[in-house]
């Protein structure tokens, strides 16, 4: 074998130990998985270094995920930004319509989606039976207590205003309905059954009254009487003293123990029954929760998502602490299996991974050619 034949073969020999040396310690990175013993004694580089090293790699890769990845402040940005938010409007507003068209009622949609049956019933009959008590509760705290000391000054000041402007109604409707036909014939009526009592002469005295139209002068005369203005002061004091009078009493006077519970009973069943949603479930939901649709899109569920990302903006530090990132990924890491993780890397970093071997090979050829181009030198 001659010189040049000599240098291949150290440079062939240096290349092989170079690249093999690289991939076997790629592959050290992974294996063996496990420890190897010769009897009690473990071999050096058994484990491999990942698996050896696992519950570190597994801690520190936790911590940096945490502190510097996944942060509160990125979370808060992408939430605020990102379409996440607007997707799940969205996604409620599509969720309102379909509920709104439901044939069922809201407690049978509750039974089908939650499992509950009655509970709106149950939420009713509570409802009634909270306002059934606490009406009775202010009746018995007020009953004996004339209205004066309870009701606001506002509201007695109110009431007083507005009694020259019921005069005014109680003047305007007697006086158009006096000087109406129907007014006239009443009074000539009335005016002929009182003469008809007393006796021969009144019937005279009534014969005479239909010839001179008695009924038409007593029209014009209360017409007067009810424009004229002592008429008007009259009224509006017997008014204020009645008022004053009224206040004075308690509301015991104007209603019997008896009655109380029937009244509340009564009250209650029509607040109820007239309250928005609590008085229509028992329809069938597409029956009456249509005209709600612009309401809860509009307003409640843009209301919800706002609220919603309030509450994550500023807990979002407290969530993610109690979520554990750190903990979650450190968990994930060490159960994940090494061959599957090994397999994982190699084929993402394959090409980089072959480009280490060959530098290897080229690195080890390198050194053969030096040391062959010595050996022939010295030779």
């Amino acid at each position: 074998m001659g010189d040049i034949g000599m240098l291949i073969i150290i440079i062939l020999i240096g290349a092989v130990i170079g690249g093999g040396t690289n991939v076997v310690a790629i592959r050290m990175l992974f294996r063996p998985y496990k420890p190897w013993y010769i009897g009690k004694m473990k071999l050096p580089f058994t484990p491999g270094l990942i698996p050896k090293r696992r519950g570190e790699i597994a801690d520190n890769l936790g911590k940096l995920v945490e502190e510097h990845l996944v942060t509160p402040e990125g979370m808060k940005e992408k939430l605020s930004e990102g379409p996440l938010f607007e997707d799940i409007e969205n996604r409620l507003k599509l969720g309102v319509k379909d509920l709104l068209a439901d044939d069922r009622t809201l407690d049978e949609w509750m039974e089908h989606h939650l499992g509950r049956k009655d509970q709106l019933h149950t939420i009713r009959t509570n409802v009634e039976k909270g306002f059934t008590a606490k009406l009775t509760e202010l009746f018995e705290e007020y009953k004996h207590r004339p209205f004066e000391e309870w009701v606001p000054e506002g509201w007695s000041e109110a009431a007083e205003k507005q009694i020259p402007k019921l005069v005014d109604q109680i003047t305007a409707k007697g006086s158009e309905y006096v000087a109406s036909e129907e007014g006239k014939k009443q009074i000539d009526f009335m005016l002929s059954e009182y003469l008809q009592s007393k006796g021969n002469v009144s019937s005279f005295l009534g014969k005479l009254s239909h010839r001179f139209s008695a009924a038409e002068m007593i029209s014009r005369e209360l017409v007067r009487f009810l424009h004229d203005d002592n008429t008007t002061r009259l009224l509006e004091n017997l008014l204020y003293k009645e008022w004053q009078e009224i206040l004075k009493t308690s509301p015991d006077e104007y209603i019997s123990e008896e009655k109380l519970n029937e009244q509340i009973e009564k009250l209650t069943l029509t607040v109820i029954g007239r309250t928005p949603v609590v008085g229509e479930w028992n329809l069938p939901l597409s029956a009456w929760s249509g005209k709600y649709e612009e309401f809860l899109n509009k307003t409640v569920v843009p209301s919800v998502m706002g609220s919603a990302l309030m509450i994550l903006s500023k807990y979002m530090k407290t969530i993610m602490r109690q979520i554990g990132i750190r903990d979650l990924v450190s968990r994930e890491v060490n159960t994940f299996p090494l061959a599957r993780l090994e397999e994982m890397l190699i084929i993402i970093a394959k090409r980089e991974l072959k480009m280490i071997a060959f530098l290897g090979a080229a690195i080890g050829a390198l050194v053969g050619l030096i040391q062959g181009v010595i050996l022939l030198f010295i030779w």
